[in-house]
């Protein structure tokens, strides 16, 4: 039969001597001097800074989902099939994002005649049916539909876009770091993810190294002198031994070696962080977790000296608000951004493919691939990377711009166009910072339908239900987002028909901040600029939630930059 925790066996392993040096973990019981919940880049963050500022320190790392590479979050975009197709690609991203709150359908079957079973009529005289993982709390109008989640060892960076744009200083208000501080973060969560900006321009050479990349980019320096069009700072980095690819960054790379840490780094995949327990003698710290072997189906209780939750915005406020500590966090789940999402696909302009051909410095690769491919109708070697290109946010452009050739989980062209000829666009737009919008777990408030009685996720954790809503400000500064991609799509192309200027589903953009975010104020803040959780002495907190501010750029080189600001003394 599966372990089954109980108070007793939790006082139990509490009143254990600790640390035990001789403990092994077993199907009960593990312990570590640190416990990471989340294995994405900010986890690693933690755990590399502490395990290179702590030399005795072991740390234990879990994730709710598996090992799916032989390097520990290795990016899956790293695979020499994808970079020949990016398109293929898709289906990865589509296989490994799981949604985070979806409604009861109407499942209503008019044509469902005889005695078939058909679920009763609501309050509402609709007929709807709970299916497994389905949340009948989420109010549709309120809904970030499209937000989801991956559940894997490595996180979102097993998919991610690597883009890490440097934010305006409008996109930092809030932050609570003193601003000389923050810039060595900046610095130091580049180094960590091996952040570049030039993997597309040229090579050592000096020779273009993307054709496609540097005429969109000429195209809009051209057209947009005042607008600071630049190549995408991305982690990645071009290979050695063939330059026709890259090396995506993932979680790993944010790790590095581990041999250099000789055993005292280990992680436990498929263990869900059930929730937090306070010390008997101390309300005020974490005394260890209760977690669920999803293999075994059996509880684990895990004790360690200090704790971090990296579990996502979603997922940290969902493990920190299921616990049984006495401390109050107003806050948590409060202040929710998410991005807008514009979105387009063109096809190049004639005259752009006109330059390719008339270009002497690409004359060689050119000839070269038409004497390979004589019945190609295009100029660009099919090795030829895509684009990487950007506009940054302004003051008065307050959005973040991305002009490239990506795989999402959406996008992919198909048989419709050679996809050498077929440029994203992808603006993402910030929304206005609000107490009132949140994400909860235990259902609206007076709602019968609370997580005691069974509002569960696919996983067994409280279901999180979104209250979302744009401002009017946040409205009329989409608009003008949406005509700012409509005149930068007319200087590149003609929109690839099924892929025009729309608006996508609220949530896609996959960049919710706020939720766990770092403050000074308790009242206001879950964490503070240590991200360590307001009166718990032993907990702390990482990931895109951190943030205090809304951004348009991507949050993932500011949410790395934040986790590395813990202190080396965090352990004493």
């Amino acid at each position: 039969m599966p372990f089954r925790l109980t108070s007793d066996d939790i006082l139990k392993y509490m009143r254990q001597p600790f640390p035990c040096q001789s403990v092994e973990p077993d199907e009960n019981y593990d312990e570590a001097d640190v416990i990471i919940a989340g294995s994405g880049p900010v986890g690693m963050t933690f755990a590399r800074t502490i395990l290179e500022n702590n030399q005795d320190v072991k740390v234990l790392m879990l994730d709710i989902g598996s090992q799916d590479s032989a390097v520990i979050g290795e990016h899956h975009k790293n695979s020499i099939k994808y970079q020949k197709d990016i398109d293929a690609f898709v289906n990865v991203i589509k296989g490994a994002l799981q949604p985070v709150s979806v409604p009861p359908a109407d499942t209503y079957i008019p044509t469902l005649l005889g005695n078939g079973w058909t679920p009763p009529l609501g309050n509402n005289g609709q007929s709807t049916l709970i299916f497994h993982g389905s949340n009948p709390s989420q109010i549709r109008e309120k809904n970030l539909k499209a937000s989801a989640v991956t559940r894997t060892v490595g996180g979102m960076a097993t998919h991610w876009t690597c883009a890490c744009p440097t934010p305006h200083d409008e996109e930092l208000k809030t932050n609570p770091i003193p601003d000389l501080e923050r810039q060595t973060l900046y610095e130091q969560a580049r180094k960590l993810l091996n952040v570049h900006n030039d993997q597309y321009d040229k090579n050592d050479n000096g020779d273009d190294i993307s054709i496609r990349h540097n005429v969109v980019k000429n195209t809009l320096l051209k057209e947009l002198p005042k607008r600071n069009v630049q190549s995408i700072p991305l982690a990645v980095e071009r290979r050695r031994d063939n330059p026709n690819y890259v090396t995506w960054s993932g979680a790993n790379t944010v790790l590095g070696d581990l041999a250099r840490f000789k055993g005292r780094f280990r992680l436990r995949d498929e263990m869900r962080v059930t929730r937090l327990s306070s010390d008997p003698e101390c309300a005020t710290e974490v005394g260890g977790v209760c977690l669920r072997n999803l293999k075994t189906n059996s509880d684990v209780f895990a004790r360690a000296r200090a704790y971090v939750i990296t579990c996502g915005a979603v997922g940290t406020p969902s493990v920190a608000a299921v616990r049984n500590l006495g401390v109050q966090l107003p806050a948590l789940g409060h202040y929710l951004c998410e991005q807008s999402l514009a979105f387009c696909q063109i096809v190049m302009k004639q005259e752009m493919i006109d330059r390719i051909s008339n270009n002497d410095e690409w004359k060689t690769r050119i000839e070269e691939h038409m004497g390979r491919h004589p019945q190609d109708p295009l100029p660009i070697p099919f090795a030829d990377n895509e684009p990487q290109v950007m506009i940054p946010y302004t003051s008065d452009t307050p959005w973040h711009c991305q002009i490239h050739r990506d795989a999402f989980s959406y996008g992919d062209v198909g048989p419709r166009a050679d996809s050498r000829v077929v440029v994203d666009l992808r603006f993402f737009g910030k929304q206005e910072i609000q107490k009132k919008n949140r994400v909860i777990f235990f259902g609206p408030e007076k709602s019968p339908l609370s997580w005691k009685a069974g509002v569960k996720d696919t996983y067994g954790m409280p279901q999180a239900t979104f209250e979302v809503e744009r401002s009017q400000q946040d409205r009329i500064n989409d608009q003008r987002m949406m005509k700012d991609m409509c005149d930068v799509a007319n200087i590149l192309g003609a929109y690839l028909p099924g892929s025009y200027p729309q608006f996508m589903e609220p949530g896609l953009a996959l960049h919710i901040t706020g939720t766990t975010r770092i403050g000074e104020d308790d009242q206001t803040s879950v964490a503070n600029p240590s991200s360590q959780v307001h009166g718990i002495n032993n907990l702390w907190v990482g990931g895109n939630g951190c943030i205090p501010d809304t951004m348009g750029s991507n949050p993932t080189l500011t949410s790395v930059s934040i986790s590395s600001f813990l202190p080396a003394c965090c352990l004493h």
